[in-house]
Parts: C-alpha cells; structure tokens; sequence
C-alpha cells in the first residue's frame, strides 16, 4: 500500500455522545497502531471539537463538505456505530446512504465496519440499504444479529463478526482514574456509576425514571454502594439523570458532571459496579473488568452481553423493577468471579475490534 493514502471517516461524531467519540478514538488508535501513514480526514457535527478531542483533522458533515472530500480521499470508512437503523429516526439512515451511493458514484472503496445493523422497520429502508451494502468492499460487524440481518437482507458478499471500535482504547492509567473520580465528587470509597438514556416508554410524564431509580437505588442502598449517575449525551441523558438521581433514596446518588469519552472511561474504571442501558457504558465497564448490569432496550445491547457471555438483568420493554434489583445484587455477590470472567474475554474482543482495522486494509490494498 502506497504511503499518504487518505481515508474520509464517516460516523455520528462531533455531539458530544460518549459512546461515538469512544468509537472514534478506538478507530483512530487502531489506525496509528497498524496503519500510522494513514490520512484520517472525519465528518464532524463540531469539526473545532473534534480536532480537539482527537488530534485529528475534521470537517463539516454537510453532503457538500463530504462530496468535496470524498475527491480528496482514496477510501471511505463508514463506521462505526448504529449509523442504518430507522428506530430512532427514518432521516438518520438517509444520510448515512446518501454518503455510501456517493462514494460509489466517485468510485471509492468503502468499509463499513464496527456496526450494527438495525432494526429495519421499514421496507423501503430496507430496500434502500440492501442496494447500498451490496456494493461495499469490507464488512465488519460488531454483533452476530447483525450478520443475520445482513443475510436476511439477502446479501451475500463477504461479512465478518467484529467487535465495537471503541475496545481498541488503551487502558485508563491511574493518575486518570484518580482525576475522574476526583471529578466526579468520589475521591475515596466504593460506588457504581449509573448510565441510562432517555427511550419513547419515559415520555414526559412517565414512570419509567422514576422506577429505575427505585430497583437501583434501592438494591445499592441494600449493598451499601453510593451511585454516581452520568449522561454519556448530556443533551439527551442529562433530563433523565437528574430524575433517577432526585427519586434515590436521599442521600445515595449524586449527578458527575458531563465528561468526554476517555474521562467517563477512566471513572467506570475507577468504579466497583457499572450499571448501564448506555452500550458503551457497558464497554467501558468490560474493558476496565468492571462488574456490569446490562439493560437492554435495543438489540445491540444484547448482542454485546452476548459477547461478554452475559445475560441483561432487565428489559425496558416491560420493566421488572423486582428483577433488575435482584441482578444488581447478585452480580455485587459474584463480583470477583466476574472480573476474571471479563478479563479472560477481553483479549478476544480486542482482537475482534482490530480486524475492523485489518479488513479496511485489506480493501485498501485490493482497490
């Protein structure tokens, strides 16, 4: 592969959402650890904020900006992420299509890695990224339903299970952690951190805060295990927190500051207990081999407790308080037993988030 070639990265970055810039960062670290001559060029919502946060070079995501760019690149990296799901909004996975038909319309290579895929729920989206995916020239996925959506969709060129980008980061070091929990008002102790995010069941005026706040701030109240509950959006969790923490028992909880990626990192690594509907809260806990609670509103959730060998404790479809509680206790009860479980796992998953990195390569050289 010729030196300089440049990549246009493509991804929900720059909105100050934990989880993506985390995706990012892995991305970047993975390309300076096997690919350091690579020119990464990222579509970002706040280019100043991503130049940054990442020492990265990053422009507008406008499809003026990303047609300019795609003829100053070689490649383009879609990824990673939920980027083609119609759940949240049908208009988010146009955009994302739009970029794949232009880059094939200027003839670029495209790997499409560290996703997931769905859910589809409409056919015509459906449609839409099946015509988009079957021209792509490197697929890594980041959960095995996933793949199946992928051969449902009837495609059948080469597809690979990977694992989310994000577990390409380095390990906090400890003078992190200890500025983390300094941060956050926790300098010394036990305590869990607490991750949720906002769904269509807590419209304003529902319970569903408020009941999440009674099965977690009851069983830590139980366990004797002080809660610090973050926004890993603050422009979407931030609302939510603030309730779950106002309806724990007094005294219990306390709201951390917002904080970017690598500092949210460096505090669950810091932390005894992850309790999280927020996927890459979960990561975070898995990579530090921080004992994890999983709560499951989308099936990327799942896909990844299934990668950790775990089980979620609770559904937000149908909320059993009673039952999240229960699990909050008993992963407490086996908390050593799960660090090593988690620690002999994550060799693995690193290894399969830098194959992402390795089949962008390997389109590369092909194209």
């Amino acid at each position: 592969m010729s030196r300089g070639l440049r990549a246009l990265v493509s991804g929900y970055y720059g909105f100050g959402n934990a989880g993506d810039e985390a995706i990012l960062a892995g991305l970047i670290q993975g390309f300076r650890d096997l690919a350091p001559e690579i020119e990464l060029t990222v579509l970002s919502g706040d280019p100043p904020s991503t130049t940054a946060e990442h020492a990265v070079v990053a422009v507008p995501r406008g499809l003026s900006s990303v047609r300019r760019s795609l003829g100053l690149s070689d490649l383009l990296i879609s990824g990673g992420g939920g980027l083609l799901q119609d759940v949240t909004s049908w208009r988010s996975p146009l955009y994302y299509l739009a970029i794949l038909e232009m880059a094939r319309r200027a003839r670029r290579p495209v790997a499409f890695i560290g996703q997931s895929l769905g859910p589809l729920r409409r056919p015509w989206v459906r449609a839409l990224v099946r015509r988009a995916l079957s021209g792509v020239h490197a697929v890594g996925l980041r959960d095995r339903p996933s793949l199946e959506l992928f051969r449902q969709l009837g495609l059948s060129s080469p597809a690979e299970v990977t694992a989310d980008l994000a577990f390409l980061l380095p390990a906090p070091t400890e003078s992190a952690i200890e500025a983390a929990r300094r941060r956050a008002g926790v300098d010394s102790g036990q305590f869990a951190v607490v991750a949720l995010r906002p769904t269509p069941a807590d419209a304003p005026g529902g319970q569903t805060a408020e009941h999440l706040a009674s099965a977690i701030g009851g069983a830590c109240e139980e366990i004797d295990l002080p809660a610090v509950v973050v926004a890993m959006q603050p422009s979407q969790d931030g609302p939510l927190a603030r309730r779950v923490t106002a309806a724990m028992p007094k005294g219990l909880a306390r709201e951390a500051p917002p904080m970017p990626a690598r500092e949210l990192l460096s505090l669950m690594a810091g932390s005894d207990l992850v309790v999280g509907m927020r996927l890459h809260a979960l990561i975070f806990a898995a990579l530090a081999g921080v004992p994890l609670v999983g709560i499951t509103y989308d099936p990327k959730v799942d896909g990844l407790m299934d990668q950790l060998g775990l089980a979620p404790a609770a559904s937000l479809a149908g909320l059993d308080a009673d039952g999240l509680g229960r699990g909050i206790r008993e992963t407490w009860q086996a908390r050593d037993d799960l660090r090593q479980r988690l620690a002999a796992r994550l060799p693995a998953l690193r290894r399969a988030a830098r194959r992402n990195i390795e089949l962008t390569l390997e389109a590369a050289r092909r194209n």
